[in-house]
């Protein structure tokens, strides 16, 4: 077993959702490619690089040079730091693993800057909604439904089952987020009757799984393509996960507390809930122009 496969057994028994193992594993393949090239340049022999040999030879001024290289690179602090976090997490395992002597971490690079809004502008969210109850698609319906009334991932939405609903005097749907730990989250009226409706068109398809197309479980490759679609007609990018930060948007502008959107969400952290709480273009015109001297 080389260490990328040991990192992702580690990781899995972290209970680590697929897409976070997905991403810590691409980012970590970068690493060892920047260190791979580094060790080359220095004129030692990278044949053995996949072995634990190479990899003990890792120490905190190997993570510095690799923040320097990143800070030059990459256009997003953000992306910056999520690379870095996953080598931090590489480095744990490493450590776990009886690679590396101690666990070496670098600090991740303070972002003053406010992230932009990663969500649908209102009228483009409502243009959305509207072309898609147009279709008659009840399944298209249930999804924009489902995602605007719950702000769920669009793992989570592709992973729902059938056992997952309750339908009766408290409509809901019980969501598995990150971490393998479930919430309960509740419908509202628009959501409970496009569920409703589908279920009804929907039928005995065989499985378990909520979504179902013409070739079986829906994945969620399948509803960022229906939703593209949707968008490139009206002109718009769309994502189930601008859906997420339109929902997140909404219900802080709402007065909504901040534990409550965390919970909604799924997040382990309310750091993570706070990196919601951009501010839009529109808020800040809207903030200066009632401003009277």
């Amino acid at each position: 077993m080389n260490n990328l496969q040991g990192f992702q057994l580690y990781l899995m028994r972290m209970e680590r959702s697929e897409n976070t193992i997905s991403s810590y594993l691409r980012d970590v393949a970068s690493f060892t490619k920047w260190y791979d090239a580094s060790f080359c340049l220095l004129g030692e022999a990278s044949s053995t690089f996949w072995y634990d040999a190479s990899f003990a030879t890792i120490n905190e001024m190997t993570l510095i040079h690799y923040k320097r290289y990143l800070n030059q690179k990459e256009k997003s602090v953000i992306t910056a730091n999520r690379k870095l976090a996953s080598v931090n997490a590489f480095c744990r395992y490493l450590y776990e693993a009886q690679i590396l002597p101690e666990i070496y971490a670098v600090k991740l690079t303070k972002n003053r800057d406010k992230p932009e809004y990663k969500g649908l502008p209102v009228p483009e969210l409502h243009a959305l909604r509207e072309s898609i109850l147009a279709s008659d698609n009840v399944m298209h319906i249930c999804i924009i439904e489902l995602l605007l009334a719950t702000g769920i991932r669009v793992s989570e939405l592709t992973g729902l089952t059938l056992s997952d609903i309750t339908l009766s005097e408290q409509n809901c749907i019980r969501v598995m987020g990150k971490g393998s730990v479930y919430r309960t989250l509740p419908l509202n009226d628009a959501a409970t009757v496009a569920l409703v409706e589908y279920l009804i068109v929907r039928g005995n398809a065989g499985t378990d799984r909520l979504l179902v197309g013409q070739r079986g479980p829906l994945g969620r490759g399948a509803v960022e393509i229906i939703l593209g679609n949707y968008g490139k007609t009206l002109g718009i990018k769309v994502t189930p996960h601008m859906l997420r930060h339109s929902l997140a948007y909404q219900l802080i502008k709402s007065g909504i507390a901040m534990t409550t959107i965390q919970q909604i969400l799924g997040h382990e952290s309310i750091l993570t809930t706070n990196l919601y709480t951009q501010t839009t273009e529109q808020d800040k015109v809207d903030a200066l122009a009632v401003l009277a001297w």
